[in-house]
C-alpha cells in the first residue's frame, strides 16, 4: 500500500513498542514501554509542490510536530523546503542510541555527562530554510539556515550542509557516500557518512566530531554496522557504536557492541532482537551485564 487515500493525499505511520532488560542501582530491571507513536501526511498541492506533516508523541506524553512545504523543479531541479524539521545532516538513522544521534538515555545510560550527540528523540525541530541541488545524476547537495538546535533558541543562527554522492561498481554493488557540516555560535560538527551494498550484505558508517558540544571540549561519535539478508525476511546484525566526550582526555569514552536479528514478518512490521554489551573506558568504572532489547515497529 503506497499511502494514497485519495490521488492528493498520502498518509503514513510508525508505532514502536520496546522491552528492555538493563541494569540498574539495585539489580536487572525489565521495561516495557513505547519509543514512538507519529502519524504522517503527505498533501501533493501540484505537480510541483506538497505539505508534509508529522505528529507524534514524545517523552512525558507531550505531543511534537514537523510540517514542512516543498517547492520542487526550479531551476536546475533545485527544490526549496521551509518548515520546521531536522536539517538534513549525518545519517539518519531509525536507532536514536547510537551515538551519532542521542546516545544512551535514561536507562542505557553508563554515567558520562553526556553520551551522544543532539539529534535525541525529545529535540524539537527547529524552523528552517533548505536549499537542495542536483549537481549530477548522482551528487546531490542540500544547505539550510534555521533556528538553534544546541541553545534551544529563536536566532536564526544554525548553519547545516551536506553533499552526497550515490552510485554503482558493476551491477552487484551499490555505494553512498556524504558529507556533512554544522556551525552554530562556537558550536561546529563535521561528519562524513555512508555504506556499501554487495549482494546479500550491507555496510553502513558515521563518524562525526563536535566541538564544544560539551564546554570547550572535541566529541568524536562512531557508528559502524554490517548486515547479512540470511533469507527474504530476516537479517543478522552486528554493530558496533563509540562516543568519546572529550578526547583531550585519557579516559571517558564508551564502547558499545551489538548482535541481533531483524525479522520482517509482514511487510508492514518489523520485530528485533538484540543483545547489548557496553564497555566503559574510564577509572573505576562498574562493568555491567549485557542488555536484551526486543522491539515492535509497525509501520504504514
Amino acid at each position: 500500500w503506497d499511502g494514497y487515500i485519495t490521488d492528493h493525499l498520502q498518509i503514513g505511520g510508525d508505532l514502536r513498542l520496546q522491552g528492555i532488560q538493563y541494569n540498574n542501582t539495585d539489580g536487572r530491571k525489565t521495561a516495557f514501554f513505547p519509543m514512538q507513536a507519529d502519524l504522517y501526511t503527505n498533501l501533493k498541492l501540484n505537480k510541483n509542490a506538497v505539505i508534509f506533516t508529522k505528529i507524534g508523541v514524545k517523552g512525558g506524553g507531550t505531543i511534537g510536530m514537523e510540517y514542512w512545504a516543498l517547492i520542487s523543479n526550479l531551476p536546475r531541479e533545485a527544490w526549496l523546503r521551509v518548515g520546521r524539521t531536522l536539517p538534513n545532516y549525518g545519517l539518519r538513522v531509525d536507532d536514536h542510541t547510537s551515538f551519532i544521534r542521542g546516545g544512551n538515555l535514561g536507562k542505557t545510560s553508563v554515567g558520562l555527562d553526556k553520551e551522544g550527540l543532539l539529534f535525541t528523540p525529545y529535540l524539537s525541530p527547529p524552523a528552517i530554510l533548505e536549499l537542495g541541488v542536483p549537481i549530477s545524476p548522482k551528487l546531490e547537495w542540500t544547505a539550510s539556515l534555521g533556528t538553534s538546535l544546541v541553545n534551544a533558541n529563536q536566532a536564526m543562527n544554525n548553519f547545516s550542509s551536506k553533499l552526497t554522492h550515490r552510485g554503482s561498481l558493476w551491477d552487484n554493488i551499490t555505494y553512498r557516500a556524504g558529507s556533512s557540516y554544522m556551525h552554530e555560535d562556537n558550536f561546529n560538527m563535521v561528519g562524513i557518512s555512508g555504506g556499501i551494498s554487495y549482494g546479500d550484505f550491507t555496510w553502513t558508517f558515521a563518524l562525526d566530531q563536535a566541538e564544544n558540544w560539551i564546554d570547550d571540549n572535541t566529541s568524536l561519535a562512531l557508528y559502524d554496522e554490517l548486515a547479512w539478508a540470511i533469507i527474504q525476511g530476516m537479517q543478522l546484525i552486528g554493530k558496533y557504536d563509540f562516543f568519546d566526550p572529550k578526547t583531550e582526555w585519557t579516559d571517558g569514552a564508551v564502547s558499545r557492541y551489538t548482535i541481533g536479528v531483524e525479522i520482517y514478518p509482514l511487510n508492514i512490521m518489523e520485530i528485533k532482537l538484540q543483545v547489548r554489551i557496553n564497555e566503559v573506558d574510564m577509572e573505576n568504572a562498574i562493568k555491567k551485564d549485557p542488555e536484551y532489547l526486543i522491539q515492535t515497529h509497525l509501520y504504514f
